[in-house]
């Protein structure tokens, strides 16, 4: 997953540091992910739709044609795949049914819009159950608990030097207090 920022560096053309945001607003490219401090994370199918965004800005399509081209797979004539003309060939089964039999090649850009227009539906899908779902809030309280215990493990770290030094205390005092001998009463005497 990637930030805006890193969207930045990903993208092939150098874009100046405000031009992803604004394309990503312009052409509806929408984040997969947005934590609770707002950060928008995107998935590696928004750079593909940004470079191909982009490409097409730089042939002049405008921004209705680059969302229409990039969210719904329409092809233009520029891309759209070439079909190849094959003979279609008649054939009879038992002399009754004539069954006609159509061959023809798909392309590579036939197969790549196909690709992408899958690969939009699982990328959509996807964010519709993130969204849909408490998937990242596991994630979160995890966190919060990792720093309270932080917070707590430094305080028992505090309290154990704490309570080092009274027992060295203790031990002193009670050294101190082995020196003094009973007499009678409350009456102590040094002893040497």
């Amino acid at each position: 997953m990637y930030t805006v920022e890193q969207l930045r560096e990903q993208v092939k053309k150098d874009a100046d540091k405000d031009a992803v945001s604004v394309y990503l607003k312009n052409w509806k490219i929408d984040p997969v992910y947005e934590d609770e401090d707002n950060v928008e994370y995107f998935d590696e199918f928004a750079i593909l739709k940004l470079n191909q965004g982009i490409k097409l800005k730089e042939e002049g399509k405008t921004n209705e044609e680059i969302v229409s081209i990039i969210h719904n797979g329409i092809v233009s004539a520029q891309n759209m795949p070439a079909l190849r003309n094959n003979n279609i060939q008649s054939t009879e089964t038992n002399g009754a049914n004539p069954l006609n039999k159509l061959t023809f090649d798909i392309t590579t850009q036939t197969l790549a819009l196909l690709a992408e227009s899958i690969a939009h539906k699982i990328s959509t899908d996807i964010t519709n159950k993130v969204k849909e779902s408490d998937l990242f809030s596991p994630v979160a309280d995890a966190a919060k608990l990792e720093r309270d215990n932080e917070i707590l493990s430094k305080q028992v770290e505090k309290l154990l030097t704490e309570n080092k030094k009274l027992i060295s205390r203790v031990n002193f005092l009670q050294e101190e207090n082995a020196k003094f001998k009973h007499v009678f009463g409350n009456f102590y005497s040094k002893a040497n």
